[in-house]
């Protein structure tokens, strides 16, 4: 079932569905976790591997739930499915020129600025050294013996991490605002909240909500600042953050990118890049601490100075917690999936979370073995974190690597434990799988050495 699937032969507009169908779709990506996955069985073996909901806010939507037909949207030809409608919840955040929200010519332009720094080796290995600084400075600020929740601790690390790679900021003079702003902004992308007013959007206008717009002021006031000071400071042609690199760009007609289009690049990196990576490495630190043997051979091989097995941690951390467990596609032009020939607006949602943990793709998909990932890779559509083709997230290098070093630095100089045996269910928040109780973590002694595992001459 994982490769060739059976066409429809009717050639009709629409996949099968039903009101009950869609209600118990919704219901279960409400509620996430084991019950997700036995509505999904369910829902496949009564639908197929196609099923047609009626979504508010959203018109038609078909939940697609097999490795092949992801396949087929992530590999669409152009023009046929586009993404900016998808992500349109958090357009008022991301703003109108973000690479999330156009498609064709503009977002493909986007994408050569914007990918190179974050697939470049060296630049990653410079990008690197700053995570381990502030994996070291977070380490040094947790409490001791006592339980807290590593997840909010993680938000500021990588947050810290975006003010200093992304926007390169680092006077602690002018990091104390961004940091204030930002959080503010952020708590409004993830909050609950922000998806209901969204929905209600067309009763409740989003420009009406104060909160909202006191946010988008101060966040928006500091970033256009620090473009206009740093587009005149020298040092910006040697620099290697983002920002150095989005205002050294010239568009196809020589053109630098404006004010408001760097600006939306740089927040959609902001809030794309940090709940989603602080969520992942919550989850690898719930998962890895409560599998024994996959922490005893991750400490190991810290010890011999290795990273294969902590590169497999983070995949196998994607797999079973994925942070945001679907991705979407609106059908543009003419395209047909499953033999369905698709309507255009149709809005296509890959559930990627449910994929990850079908029986018939991975042996005992509900336990936690980072193995799966040694020495071999799945193929797309049975393994998609990210999604895939030309909208997948061209952070995936960078964020993984955020993952990996604050593993190897936390646990190297860190003695962690969990304060009690359960598994901590997935609390679904927004389209978040969070950890519903922050992974919490009991930090019984740190090494007062800072270390620096990527690097050469590291020393413990």
């Amino acid at each position: 079932m994982t490769d060739a699937l059976a066409e429809n032969p009717a050639q009709t507009d629409l996949p099968p569905g039903a009101p009950l169908g869609t209600a118990l779709a919704l219901g279960g990506f409400l509620l996430g976790g084991a019950l997700e996955q036995k509505i999904g069985d369910a829902l496949v073996k009564r639908f197929g591997p196609l099923l047609t909901a009626k979504v508010p806010s959203l018109g038609t939507v078909v939940f697609v739930m097999d490795p092949a037909h992801i396949r087929s949207m992530v590999s669409a030809p152009s023009g046929s499915l586009v993404s900016g409608r998808g992500n349109a919840i958090l357009g008022f955040l991301y703003g109108r020129t973000s690479m999330f929200l156009v498609d064709g010519a503009p977002h493909h332009r986007l994408r050569r600025l914007l990918v190179p720094p974050f697939r470049n080796k060296d630049t990653l290995a410079q990008y690197g050294q700053v995570m381990e600084e502030v994996a070291n400075e977070l380490l040094d600020e947790m409490p001791l013996g006592r339980p807290f929740a590593l997840l909010p601790a993680l938000r500021h690390g990588m947050l810290e991490i975006i003010l200093r790679v992304v926007f390169g900021v680092e006077e602690e003079a002018r990091l104390a605002p961004f940091r204030a702003a930002f959080t503010e902004l952020l708590d409004i992308s993830t909050a609950a909240s922000t998806s209901v007013r969204f929905a209600l959007r067309g009763i409740v206008s989003l420009k009406k909500w104060q909160r909202l717009q006191d946010t988008l002021r101060v966040s928006d006031g500091l970033i256009y600042s620090e473009i206009a000071r740093r587009r005149n400071d020298p040092e910006t042609e040697t620099r290697d953050d983002i920002l150095a690199l989005l205002l050294r760009t010239r568009t196809e007609d020589g053109d630098l990118l404006s004010d408001v289009e760097i600006r939306d690049q740089l927040v959609t990196l902001l809030i794309a890049g940090h709940e989603t990576t602080a969520t992942t490495l919550a989850w690898a630190f719930e998962r890895v601490l409560r599998t024994p043997s996959a922490l005893a051979r991750l400490q190991a091989e810290l010890e011999a100075g290795g990273h294969e097995y902590a590169d497999a941690v983070v995949s196998e951390t994607l797999r079973l917690r994925p942070p945001i467990p679907v991705f979407s596609r609106e059908v543009a032009g003419d395209f047909t999936l499953g033999g369905y020939k698709l309507p255009k607006g149709t809005m296509l949602v890959g559930n990627i979370g449910y994929i990850h943990q079908r029986e018939d793709l991975y042996e005992g998909p509900q336990a936690f073995r980072p193995e799966r990932f040694l020495g071999r890779r799945h193929e797309l559509g049975v393994y998609a974190p990210f999604g895939g083709g030309l909208h997948s997230c061209i952070g995936n290098h960078f964020a993984a690597l955020e993952v990996r070093v604050f593993l190897q630095v936390m646990l190297k100089r860190g003695q962690f434990v969990v304060p009690r045996k359960a598994a901590e269910r997935i609390q679904r928040q927004t389209i978040l799988n969070l950890p519903a109780r922050g992974a919490r973590v009991i930090l019984r002694g740190r090494s007062p050495d800072h270390v620096y595992p990527g690097r050469a001459d590291s020393k413990a």
